[in-house]
């Protein structure tokens, strides 16, 4: 939730949500595995890690910041339908009318040929 001072609630008013919190955490993976919606910054840790776990997720831009590299990455993967991307003025609207039935599973991609082709180029040899 970064440096803010705001301390969200738990559980929701009517004890149907349970919202897990904190700072700053080394690893995410342990609160990915076990959640059933992620809501994450835009930083492209968070969102592959999420997306490699297979969880739905919600991605805030901050548009705050300059040059917003983390906004072009979060809307390109919404486009493609990866995730879901809100702004805080729209993140309630979002939860509410997301299906995540319309999400598709993320791939990777193979970046083996592309260190190939570096290594190559490099002079290196092809491991």
């Amino acid at each position: 939730m970064g440096r803010g001072t705001y301390v969200p609630s738990k559980v929701s008013g009517d004890g149907t949500l349970q919202v897990d919190y904190f700072t700053f955490s080394p690893s995410i993976a342990d609160y990915i595995k076990d959640a059933s919606l992620v809501i994450s910054h835009a930083g492209s840790g968070s969102i592959f890690e999420t997306l490699r776990h297979g969880k739905p997720l919600i991605v805030v831009v901050n548009e705050d910041l300059m040059d917003n590299h983390q906004s072009e990455l979060a809307e390109e993967l919404a486009t493609r339908r990866h995730l879901f991307c809100a702004r805080p003025q729209t993140l309630g609207e979002t939860i509410q009318e997301m299906d995540v039935r319309t999400l598709t599973p993320y791939v990777p991609g193979d970046a083996k040929p592309v260190v190939s082709l570096i290594n190559k180029f490099l002079g290196f040899p092809d491991d």
